[in-house]
Order: C-alpha cells, then structure tokens, then sequence
C-alpha cells in the first residue's frame, strides 16, 4: 500500500511539474524580432490645425508581430517637411522623442508637445528667439518597443515604424522651453529693494536658473559675488511683492543662524505664501557663493568658490 502511495505522490508531482513549466511557457511567451508595423493616414491630414496648449492630434498605427498580444511601449518623433525632406527632432545626433509615451496604438498627442518639438527643429533656443513659421507639413513616426520591469528596452524588440505620416498644414505657436529660474532677494541685492515689477532690471542680475538639460526639474543654480558683512537672503518665484511666491528655511520672518563649513553651507528650504524666514550668515567675508535650491527635495546647498 505504501508503495502504491508513494508512485501516486511521484505521478502527481510529475504532472505538478509538466502544468508549472507549461504555465511559465504562457507567462513567458517567446518574442518574436518584428520587421515592420505601419502609422495610418490621419483623416484630417490635409486640414489646418493650429496647435495650442489645449488641443490634441490623433495618431494610430498597427501593433507590430512580437509573436503573441504584447504590452509595447510607443514613442512619437515629430519632423519638419521642406522640400520632400524631414528634418526630424534630435538631440545630440539621436532621435528625440515627445515626452508622454503610449501602451496603446491609438494616441491623442498633445498640441503643446508637437509645438515644443517643432520649436526645437526650429532652433529657438528662448520665447524671445521665436518667429511665427506658419503652416507647414509636419511628420510623424512612432518608434515602438517592449521594456522590463526596470523600463530597459527588451533586446531585439526595438522597431521603428515602416513609414510616416504628415500633416499638411499644420503651425505651431511659441512654445520654446526655457530654463525656469528664481530669484535671490536680501540685503546683497540692492539692501533689500522690493521684488517687484519696479525694479526686474535689477533682479535680472539676480537669478538661479534651471540647467538648459534639465527643463522642468524645478532645480535651479547661480553663483553671486557677495558683499562681506551679515549676509541676510531668501529667494522668490516671481516679483509680485514680498509675501507672494517666497522661499525660505523657516515661516516667521526672522533670520536663521546659518554657518559655512568647510565652505559648505547645505539646509532645507520650503515654497509657499509669505514663507518668509531668511539665512543669516553673521560675519560673512565676502566672495564668489554657487547656490543650487532644489525644490523637489526641499533642499539648498551653498559653496563658497
């Protein structure tokens, strides 16, 4: 009986064992190399649209032959038509991508996304470069491919589409990304002149910028030549005043005992409406201070140069 027991126990195991790799067979299908998907015309292809922050364009292609239904990830590159040729949107010899990504071959791609990328075709490195192009032909192409957990592209499975659609009229409007910046404010920048309108000229000298590759970071930098003496200073978002859009270690409008050590000052820093505490740096000597407030970390770090 026990014999009969144990090769029942043997059998079953061996079926557990055939159904669990089966199992792993269907959770991990094979993929299969695909060598060509296709981007349908668009309906509206020979109408005028005028981009804006607040429409959308519509893009869809067909899934390309991974082998079996697989969750592709779906990139989108814009181009400028002259003359029959693209010149796509690139960066550093490589092809640059709108931002949002898609798992779906249906897209409603924002319109402030293609005027940014056509911007930057254009060459407009600020709002204040930027010359009205009209209408013209505007391409698309869609590069898809399967991702890890760990949003690394699956080896094999990368594929650009076998054509591209254009837009035959279609015009941007002034949507040139520029680095964002803020504003050191105190008793260094014109003994404490009022952050507003009044006086821009002289707080233009007086600005943290983000880095030109990190657009949108909300991490901004600058370095000052700074009077000796009590170094007293909070920062602004804009010049609307000194309770609005201020940035400092503490709420209550008093200074904060701050020290160099090492020639390193590092602290935390909140944005929020008449958030007005200051950094007091007593007994300063005077020099060359970088600064970099990074706003999503809650964080500044001043090193004296």
């Amino acid at each position: 009986m026990k014999k009969i027991l144990s090769f029942v126990l043997m059998l079953l195991g061996g079926v557990a064992m055939l159904t669990s790799c089966s199992t792993d067979r269907d959770s991990n299908p094979d993929i299969k190399s695909p060598t060509t998907f296709t981007i349908n015309e668009s309906p509206v292809a020979g109408m005028h649209i005028l981009l804006s922050p607040t429409n959308n364009v519509n893009l869809t292609w067909s899934q390309p032959d991974y082998g079996y239904n697989a969750f592709a990830t779906y990139n989108i590159q814009v181009g400028v038509v002259n003359n029959g040729t693209v010149t796509w949107n690139e960066k550093d010899s490589a092809p640059k991508y709108l931002s949002t990504t898609y798992t779906e071959c249906n897209a409603n791609i924002s319109g402030a996304e293609i005027a940014e990328a056509i911007c930057e075709i254009d060459g407009f490195k600020d709002v204040d470069s930027y010359v009205d192009m009209g209408y013209r032909e505007i391409a698309m192409r869609v590069y898809a491919c399967i991702n890890t957990s760990m949003r690394t592209e699956v080896e094999g499975t990368g594929i650009l589409s076998s054509n591209y659609v254009t837009f035959q009229h279609m015009a941007a409007y002034n949507a040139v990304r520029s680095p964002a910046y803020i504003y050191l404010v105190g008793n260094c920048t014109g003994d404490w002149a009022t952050p507003n309108a009044g006086n821009a000229d002289l707080y233009a000298n007086w600005r943290l910028y983000e880095n030109d590759d990190e657009i949108g970071s909300n991490v901004y930098h600058g370095t000052f030549d700074l009077p000796a003496g009590d170094l007293q200073f909070r920062f602004y978002k804009a010049l609307t005043g000194w309770n609005d859009d201020t940035m400092g270690p503490q709420k209550d409008d008093n200074g904060v005992p701050s020290a160099f050590v090492n020639g390193v000052y590092e602290g935390t820093v909140t944005a929020g409406q008449g958030w007005k505490g200051t950094w007091l740096f007593s007994g300063f000597e005077g020099g060359l201070v970088e600064m970099t407030v990074d706003l999503n970390q809650g964080t500044v770090k001043f090193v004296q140069q």
